[in-house]
């Protein structure tokens, strides 16, 4: 839909963003003692997922949405993917989301990430090079070296 969009010049891809965040499970969690153990304790839970944490929602069972959006004046999604909650580092999925059969490359020059978790290990700058955009994303170091205004 997104690259039908884009095609009809409706979505500007220009500067395309990327996030994630958790999605709780339907149904009764699964405890980690239980899930270690693997008994299922009752019916109705949903043993794919997982336990994750996020800093604005803690602890949470489910799974975790990675979405990339256009970001003009209309926002539309252009690629999406999930995994289970428990995938705590962002850019061990970002090749799969950034690769040319989910994302529409035509277009795209920035990739707008929320946090800096997306490179973490500072390859996936040459990563987005190779595709044809730049990675734009918080740099950590920054902001632990950042004296507060006063």
């Amino acid at each position: 839909m997104g690259n039908l969009l884009i095609n009809k010049r409706l979505v500007d891809p220009y500067i395309v963003a990327i996030n994630s965040t958790l999605l709780r499970a339907k149904g009764s969690v699964w405890h980690k003692s239980s899930m270690i153990k693997r008994v299922v304790p009752r019916s109705g839970i949903d043993t794919d997922a997982r336990w994750g944490f996020s800093h604005t929602k803690g602890w949470i069972f489910g799974y975790k949405l990675y979405i990339t959006a256009s970001t003009g004046s209309i926002i539309v999604p252009l690629s999406a993917d999930f995994t289970q909650a428990d995938v705590q580092q962002d850019n061990q999925i970002y090749p799969e989301i950034t690769c040319s059969s989910s994302l529409p490359q035509q277009g795209v020059r920035y990739m707008a990430a929320a946090d800096s978790g997306y490179d973490d290990d500072h390859k996936l700058y040459n990563l987005s090079i190779d595709r044809g955009f730049e990675l734009v994303c918080p740099v950590s170091e920054i902001y632990n070296h950042t004296s507060s205004c006063s």
